[in-house]
């Protein structure tokens, strides 16, 4: 193993030189970054098809181009956002003092990234580290090793070799790396990684930012169109193979329209893959034999029946999108995250069971999709009882 401690010295000696604090050096970082990444894409994209057979639209879409777009922002912005604060709300006792908020760096930073968007979850929050002037070190996920090739070559032929670097390794290095003082820790990926991150992060009173999954919701009531409904659900699952925090792990559909939705879904399945997803270029497949292991474990468990798809092949890592018709929360398909093409179809009688249940399965999504009338989704029903991070209302 590499000593990891002499990459966090360093990081830290190129912080205490002040030069991460200087605007137009940071500038002059993402700037680096811009044209290394564009540089770089096709290499990226070689990766992403490798690690987790990406198709080549979703990953210009989702990874490369969200990446450039954020760093093309960051530039237009980043002066007027290191600026002080000075317009703030404080009592009249202190005005002689004039108030303000000045934004000074951390030091140094430790990104652990995950494998489901393998290079912008690593280099998007690197742009937030440059951007505010502290130096970083990146752990990529080694779930996705060809990627976590390519961003070391980007980092180190690009960027300030003092103030970046990348660790690639496993456990044993990410245990390493979690052994060291850190100024700030930044993680995507699972709640129970995220919790050891944060025991360990607590005993130097180091703050973390953790972004994390969850059992999604998403609603469908007889009010809904219920074919767009389908079709964007199914959209929603087929993006990345289902592998995105913020897919519904389950839909709440009310009783008396769940065979015509289920009609819907399968028109679509036929509509999106008419030699079927496992032809189809633009499906991906799941990450490794462990992740398809658990996926394929929740259908051959699972009590309910499957309504949609079903067909899965471990020699290639595919797993076809599919809808499993549950009637218990405690379904193997309910209480777990799938984080794959999989779902639940849980029948309710109305918008009060439905929130009732996802109450009783997440009380805090991540995200929250749903298909109703105005009066279900906003006024004091959905959008007010179930509180998730992100809401899609149709």
């Amino acid at each position: 193993m590499p000593r990891l401690d002499l990459c966090l010295i360093i990081s830290m000696i190129a912080y205490a030189s002040q030069k991460t604090k200087d605007v137009e050096w940071r500038l002059v970082q993402l700037r680096k970054l811009y044209w290394g990444v564009t540089d770089y894409t096709p290499k990226f994209l070689a990766a992403l098809k490798q690690d987790i057979g990406k198709p080549t639209t979703e990953a210009v879409i989702g990874e490369i181009s969200f990446l450039l777009t954020d760093l093309d922002l960051t530039l237009k912005k980043l002066k007027t956002w290191v600026k002080d604060d000075k317009d703030l709300d404080y009592p009249l006792t202190y005005a002689p003092l004039k108030p303000r908020v000045r934004k000074e760096p951390l030091g140094a930073v430790l990104i652990i990234g995950p494998y489901n968007y393998p290079m912008m979850l690593n280099l998007a929050p690197l742009v937030g580290a440059i951007s505010a002037g502290c130096t970083a070190i990146i752990k990529p996920s080694e779930s996705a090793p060809a990627t976590a090739t390519v961003i070391k070559e980007v980092v180190e032929k690009y960027l300030d070799p003092g103030s970046f670097h990348v660790v690639n390794g496993a456990i044993p290095e990410t245990t390493a790396l979690l052994n060291e003082k850190w100024d700030k820790i930044l993680y995507t990926g699972s709640p129970t990684v995220a919790r050891i991150i944060a025991k360990k992060a607590a005993e130097t009173l180091t703050p973390v930012v953790l972004e994390l999954g969850g059992r999604n919701p998403a609603f469908v009531s007889k009010a809904a169109d219920l074919a767009l409904a389908a079709r964007r659900l199914m959209w929603g699952k087929c993006q990345n193979a289902g592998q995105i925090c913020m897919s519904h792990n389950y839909v709440c559909v009310e009783r008396e329209v769940v065979d015509d939705f289920i009609k819907y879904l399968n028109a679509t399945y036929n509509e999106f893959f008419p030699e079927g997803p496992k032809a189809s270029p633009d499906f991906g497949t799941i990450v490794n034999e462990r992740q398809f292991d658990r996926l394929k474990n929740m259908l051959d468990t699972t009590r309910g029946k499957i309504v949609m798809g079903g067909e899965t092949d471990k020699s290639e890592l595919f797993i076809a999108p599919t809808a499993v018709l549950v009637d218990s929360i405690d379904d193997p398909m309910m209480a777990s995250e799938s984080f794959g093409p999989i779902w639940s179809i849980y029948p309710v009688s109305d918008v009060k069971e439905a929130i009732a249940v996802m109450n009783r399965v997440d009380p805090t999504p991540l995200s929250l999709m749903t298909f109703g009338s105005k009066s279900e989704n906003e006024q004091g029903k959905l959008l007010t009882y179930n509180p998730s991070h992100s809401t899609l209302v149709t």
